[in-house]
């Protein structure tokens, strides 16, 4: 966010969950489907180019949340702090 003036800027929250996505999501990525068994936590995945799937989920609530990931073989049993995002890659 640029201040008023246009002599400086503060990130805000948005900013780090961009440029996370950006990190992982490569250019020519294609969305593809994904289940949600929970409406705390968004699920996103994407099928990279170099058939790298990354999966994003982003907790929306002010609690911790407990989750199960799982993506054909890989399977994971985690916790997702309030508000934080956090990225899989799955070669």
């Amino acid at each position: 966010m640029m201040d008023k003036k246009g002599t400086g800027y503060s990130k805000t929250p948005t900013f780090y969950y961009i440029s996370q996505l950006a990190k992982f999501i490569k250019p020519g990525s294609k969305r593809i489907h994904f289940n949600k068994f929970s409406e705390d936590i968004s699920v996103s995945a994407f099928k990279n180019p170099d058939k790298s799937v990354i999966i994003v989920l982003l907790n929306k609530t002010d609690k911790n949340v407990e989750y199960n990931l799982c993506y054909n073989e890989f399977t994971l049993h985690d916790n997702l702090d309030s508000h934080a995002i956090v990225t899989y890659r799955i070669n």
